[in-house]
């Protein structure tokens, strides 16, 4: 599955509110502050750094050409552990893969025929030298990055954001390749988002046009939930692997 120089967003703070008043011949100072306002670029910064640190679960949806792509999973940041199920619909067909991150372990198990796997040892061990990659392709905390880092951040609503971001901290970010200018099409140098916060000021979605190495664009929107859910995931059962005696 699956999809910088980098722009520090801005960061402001409401001034402290002094009150004096007098009672009688005895002078008494009072004062009362108003909490910090946090701009648009900090709030929603904040929202996506929170990511780090809770677990949740996630929907990513892509449409490549004739290709339309679902993750549906849970992680758990922290511990660097999730479960995701990838189902892609291209040509008529659909391919199901199941994935089971852990740390930098992945597991997997698909009915596509090109892939490895049996009835009876219907999981895969990703191989080393490419498993801690591939676990970062999973990594819903990582995707949400770029939005720490946006600029000309926007809120046309209490919780609804907009802005750009690098096109190169899309890339690193989403895990593929960095468009580059000798495309048919050179890369746009900043990529447009929006962007939803809950009443508590967590990310609960985000949409992009993830830029293209050979030019053009495909769509991108990511979902997140039920935060704070416990996230288990285990190893699939040594019998039920595939080839475990070569890794």
């Amino acid at each position: 599955m699956r999809r910088r120089t980098l722009t520090a967003g801005t960061f402001a703070a409401t001034a402290v509110l002094a009150l004096t008043a007098c009672t009688g011949t005895e002078q008494r100072e009072s004062r009362t502050s108003t909490p910090p306002t946090k701009t648009p670029a900090a709030q929603l910064a904040d929202a996506a750094s929170r990511l780090k640190n809770d677990t949740f679960q996630m929907i990513m949806i892509v449409k490549i050409d004739t290709t339309d792509a679902r993750l549906d999973g849970a992680m758990d940041p922290a511990k660097k552990i999730g479960a995701f199920t990838a189902t892609t619909k291209r040509d008529g067909g659909t391919s199901i893969i199941e994935w089971r991150v852990l740390g930098d372990v992945v597991y997997l198990k698909t009915n596509t025929p090109s892939l490895p796997g049996s009835t009876n040892k219907p999981w895969r061990r990703i191989n080393q030298a490419e498993s801690a990659t591939l676990a970062e392709g999973f990594d819903g905390a990582k995707m949400a990055n770029p939005l720490t880092q946006a600029t000309n951040v926007q809120r046309p609503s209490a919780r609804h954001f907009t802005g750009a971001f690098a096109t190169a901290a899309v890339a690193k970010a989403l895990s593929v390749p960095t468009p580059s200018s000798g495309s048919s099409a050179a890369p746009a140098p900043t990529v447009a988002f929006t962007a939803d916060l809950d009443n508590q000021g967590r990310l609960t979605r985000y949409h992009l046009d993830v830029p293209r190495t050979k030019g053009g664009t495909y769509p991108l929107d990511l979902t997140y939930s039920d935060f704070g859910t416990p996230v288990t995931v285990q190893a699939p059962p040594a019998e039920q692997i595939a080839g475990s005696s070569g890794i």
